[in-house]
């Protein structure tokens, strides 16, 4: 078995493949991860015949922990998108805001909304609401724009139940403490979000005003499911997985507690989130209703195969003797645990703006550090949620051409690419060193 300055270059090697056959050759990122598992294996001298062993307890274990909560996620997402109930929520908002304040109405929009639905999904949906806002507020098209961009960003980089985040959980052994991670995120969501909001609106605000025939009208929203249906399926797991961490921790009868930890469970907490869903199916889209479902699960197909890739490669570095070096830097003082957080986050940038794909991005950088994780101190569960933040955070920079991300705010909002660069580019960098910044004041306060 290799150890020092050999494994640390095996397994720099790996990364970087990761990163060049992703990045230059459009590689897919499960047989990147695959085929670097494998090589890391056989170069840190791992028994031929534990190899393949290794790599099926990875995937399967990632399995285990996330495979149904990806599913189930993805299922209410699509039934909010299909339903309507992302607008109802996004008019609710907007009435609440006030149309004299688009920029802040539309960021708290992204934000919200885009805590069940993946970012470009989302986009797609709330974007017809940009240009209206945009024409009856006569504030920046642009700054509108991105203010509903960076709150779809911001949630689905932090928050469960995005694929990313909840990877990273499952890898940093997080898997039975969601609630504490849905908690920091959102702690972390609330002020990185004003932070959005802010730079969009002062240094976005670009005069670009958009008249079209396209834009949501009132009749329409007039349509929509009614607000309540709508937020229920959003905000019943999120309470539910609250309260099931909260009775592991607070003294309570037996039977309650066991009562909240079940229902607590994600698992149990998104399949309720599923069942008030079902409210928004109208008696004419009932005959859609098994379509969407086709359509979200074979969403979550490849997503599972991701992340299962990710549980294989980390699975592998855990075989090596990667967390005795790391051992032996803490022993001697290399590093703190917020050199740590730091150490994680350049990992999840370099990730990031290398490859395109934050959620490729998080599960990788959290595949590196799991095995360590333990040896440089971060043992609780709130340690290490604040580590698969840092991570989260780094990935949020730098948002360009080889994101699907960056493509679909540009083709949708109608912003050349050189405009997409000069504002969400520039949006992704604030958003990524703000949410850093709060992490580490949280972790200077808590650690």
């Amino acid at each position: 078995m290799v150890t020092g300055l050999l494994l640390l270059l095996i397994i720099t090697g790996a990364i970087l493949f990761i990163v060049v056959v992703c990045s230059r050759f459009k590689w897919h990122p499960f047989l990147a991860l695959l085929i670097a598992a494998l090589f890391t294996g056989l170069a840190v001298g791992l028994p031929l015949k534990d190899i393949a062993l290794t790599a099926n307890e990875g995937f399967g274990n990632m399995m285990t922990h996330i495979g149904l909560v990806v599913v189930l996620g993805t299922l209410i997402g699509t039934v909010l998108e299909k339903s309507g109930a992302t607008l109802c929520i996004a008019d609710a908002i907007i009435r609440f805001f006030g149309k004299d304040k688009p920029v802040l109405a539309i960021t708290v929009i992204g934000t919200v909304v885009g805590i069940p639905i993946f970012c470009d999904s989302g986009f797609v949906i709330l974007n017809g609401l940009t240009k209206p806002l945009s024409r009856e507020s006569k504030k920046s098209y642009t700054a509108i724009v991105n203010g509903l961009a960076g709150g779809l960003y911001i949630t689905h980089t932090l928050l469960p139940p995005h694929p990313g985040s909840l990877a990273g959980a499952a890898n940093l052994g997080l898997g039975e403490h969601l609630g504490t991670v849905i908690l920091t995120g959102l702690l972390i969501s609330i002020p990185t979000t004003i932070m959005c909001w802010l730079f969009a609106s002062r240094f976005l605000n670009k005069i670009n005003q958009y008249q079209t025939t396209d834009d949501v009208k009132e009749g329409e929203l007039q349509q929509l499911p009614v607000f309540w249906k709508s937020i229920l399926p959003v905000i019943v797991p999120v309470l539910l997985i609250a309260a099931g961490s909260a009775a592991e921790l607070l003294p309570m009868p037996a039977k309650m507690k066991n009562l909240l930890v079940f229902f607590g469970s994600p698992v149990i907490a998104l399949l309720v989130g599923l069942l008030f869903s079902l409210l928004l199916v109208k008696e004419k889209g009932s005959k859609f209703f098994n379509s969407w479902m086709v359509e979200a699960v074979s969403h979550a197909g490849p997503i599972l195969i991701l992340v299962g890739a990710g549980g294989v490669f980390g699975n592998v570095l855990k075989k090596t003797p990667l967390a005795d070096i790391v051992q032996q830097w803490v022993s001697s003082g290399s590093f703190s645990p917020i050199a740590f957080l730091l150490i994680a986050y350049a990992i999840g940038c370099l990730l990031k703006t290398a490859q395109g794909s934050t959620t490729s991005a998080i599960i990788v950088a959290t595949s590196i550090l799991s095995p360590i994780a333990f040896i440089a101190g971060f043992k609780e569960p709130l340690q290490l949620t604040l580590l698969l933040s840092a991570t989260a955070a780094g990935t949020m920079m730098v948002s360009h051409a080889n994101d699907a991300y960056f493509w679909v705010i540009a083709q949708f909002s109608g912003l050349s690419m050189q405009e997409t660069y000069r504002s969400f580019s520039l949006l992704s960098i604030v958003l990524s060193i703000s949410s850093l910044v709060f992490i580490l004041l949280f972790a200077l306060v808590m650690l």
